[in-house]
């Protein structure tokens, strides 16, 4: 059935204002907007509606005939110049947009909303933005069929610019200069003042990450801000002031090492916390092995296999490692008996199991020393736990 006068206003009025149609130029582009916005798999137009609605809000003067629409929908789909997927049916057309369907952008939206380092306004325009690349049907499917667990979030973030800024300075080979903040009772930032007393640090961005949902910045100076470490990172939303200094970036073997390193230093630390480097055996239960994986991922081997292996209660044997840090010890003791530290098993297994690869040059000895230094902290970390409530 064809459009009726009113339902060609009421569709006209999903369209953004502003749309000019002076020429077949800008009715090409006009009909591709048209597509985009009023046509999925479940709704779609003839070359008459079409026209129906280009007339609807442009008037008389934006009138071509079916013959011309087809025309320009044979064009769009030849030219592959828009992104856009047209499907033909008895009914009429129908586009989608081909990298971004309807699905992805339900998970762009997601990684939005649920983005700690946009600010509320930020997070609207992007999610604004996403529901142009589908219909107008779908982003009323899209604005209520996901609830993404949000924390109230500051005012303003500056984490981007701060990220633009390192960024700068590492391409430039200079420092850079920041004040490093805490948030007090009233969710005020608070400047950190380092040991000599100065608010402002000046070091060697070596570094960018992202884990766990939030920008991670490390930095190397020769003169330690605090703690005596040489080595820091920094969270980026705690980072002020950020600027590219006028000072060149320090150049010697420990810079250079941690360059090299970063990857691999980022994939054995525990949510982007630092310690001393062990690898050590976990047994892991069956109906534990999403929460080891979800972590890990999916590139671990298993052996020494106990029970049978389709019995939740079945456990297996793995390597990891990890950064001897409170925030593993955190994680392990989630997992309560689901996952536990294992010492290594005999010479023989190490030799033959499916971690044989990795264990090239390490000997059991070191192995049992870094089970040994894991246990030791993770029962102080448990004692330190439940102190207060002794």
């Amino acid at each position: 059935m064809a459009l009726s006068t009113q339902q060609a206003a009421i569709l006209a009025q999903e369209l953004p204002e502003g749309m000019r149609c002076g020429n077949a130029r800008e009715r090409l582009l006009c009909l591709v907007v048209i597509l985009q916005r009023l046509t999925d798999a479940e709704h779609v137009l003839s070359n008459a509606e079409l026209r129906a609605v280009l007339r609807s809000y442009f008037g008389d003067a934006c009138a071509p005939s079916e013959n011309t629409i087809a025309s320009d929908l044979r064009a769009i789909d030849a030219s592959g110049c828009m992104g856009l997927r047209l499907h033909t049916t008895p009914s009429g057309v129908w586009c989608e947009n081909k990298k971004l369907p309807a699905a992805k952008v339900r998970l762009l939206l997601n990684a939005v909303q649920s983005s700690r380092s946009l600010t509320v306004e930020q997070s609207a325009e992007l999610q604004e933005a996403l529901y142009d690349l589908v219909s107008v049907y779908q982003e009323d499917g899209l604005v209520t069929e996901v609830h993404v667990d949000q924390r109230v979030r500051k005012e303003h973030q500056h984490v981007f610019e701060t990220i633009d800024v390192v960024s700068q300075a590492i391409r430039q080979k200079r420092k850079i200069e920041f004040q490093y903040t805490y948030t007090n009772f009233y969710g005020k930032a608070c400047v950190l003042k380092g040991e000599d007393g100065d608010e402002w640090r000046k070091e060697t961005p070596i570094a960018l990450y992202y884990s766990e949902g939030n920008y991670y910045v490390e930095t190397y100076s020769s003169s330690p801000w605090r703690h005596g470490i040489q080595l820091l990172r920094s969270r980026a939303d705690r980072m002020l002031g950020t600027r590219v200094s006028t000072e060149e970036a320090e150049s010697n073997r420990a810079t250079y090492n941690a360059r090299r390193s970063a990857r691999k230093r980022m994939e054995q630390e525990f949510n982007m916390v630092d310690g001393p480097q062990r690898s050590v055996f976990l047994r892991v239960r069956a109906d534990a092995t999403n929460v080891f994986f979800d972590r890990f991922g999916f590139g671990s081997r298993f052996g020494q296999f106990e029970g049978k292996i389709d019995d939740p209660s079945a456990t297996g044997l793995t390597l990891v490692t990890v950064a001897q840090a409170f925030s593993f010890y955190r994680w392990l003791s989630a997992a309560g008996q689901g996952i536990v530290l294992s010492e290594p098993p005999a010479e023989m297994v190490l030799r033959s199991g499916p971690w044989r690869h990795r264990l090239k040059g390490v000997s059991r000895d070191e192995l049992v020393h870094d089970y040994h230094h894991m246990v030791e902290g993770y029962l102080t970390y448990l004692d330190c736990a439940r102190s207060p409530y002794i």
